[in-house]
């Protein structure tokens, strides 16, 4: 009787024993399987148009402005600029399509000086935009506003006074054949990353 209880004592052992093994190789097969397997991520889409030409590339565009809209004046030829009348330009830049906020910077890039009565400066119709250094622009399209649709129309502004003080550089300007005012102008959009934009501040030379 005492060698049956020990054999089936033996043959309940070597049960618990042959059942633990198999559970042990069961949860090893779980996890090397979960170790082969691959986690796929969505990559953010990036697509910028400038009034409907394609920038994503990522590189600064380069371009030239000296077709703008004028302010009426009575005293002024239509189609021209001349002390007393500004004008603007308005760039269109759409970010539809786009996963990730976006910051751009506009850089005005004069390659000719004139008088301190004609000026020129970049603003946005939401009041957004800020200047970071001495001819550069920037701002940001956040990533509610594309989801809106919206986007950023940067006007770039040329304004001539009529300043008496100026009279000479006015009248050898006007007498150039062929003169126009032309802005050349740089921009280029990034993704934008939380960091701080900071005003520009002359003082600071």
């Amino acid at each position: 009787m005492k060698i049956n209880i020990k054999t089936m004592l033996y043959i309940g052992v070597l049960i618990l024993f042959v059942i633990s093994i198999y559970l042990i190789s069961e949860t090893y097969a779980v996890f090397e399987s979960n170790s082969n397997g691959t986690a796929d991520f969505s990559i953010g889409s990036w697509v910028i148009h400038l009034n409907s030409i394609d920038i994503s590339s990522g590189e600064t565009v380069s371009f030239s402005i000296n077709s703008f809209n004028y302010s009426d004046s009575s005293h002024i030829a239509n189609g021209v600029i001349a002390p007393g009348r500004s004008g603007y330009f308005d760039l269109i830049l759409d970010p539809d399509g786009t996963d990730v906020s976006v910051r751009y910077d506009i850089t005005l890039d004069m390659e000719e000086e004139y008088a301190d009565n004609i000026t020129y400066y970049v603003t946005t119709t939401d009041g957004t935009t800020i200047r970071t250094a001495e001819d550069t622009y920037s701002g940001i399209i956040d990533l509610n506003s594309i989801d809106n649709g919206d986007v950023a129309t940067l006007r770039i502004v040329v304004e001539w006074v009529d300043n008496g003080s100026y009279n000479e550089s006015d009248t050898a300007l006007g007498l150039e054949n062929n003169s126009s005012i032309s802005i050349p102008a740089q921009i280029n959009v990034v993704q934008y990353l939380g960091e701080t934009i900071e005003e520009y501040s002359s003082s600071s030379e």
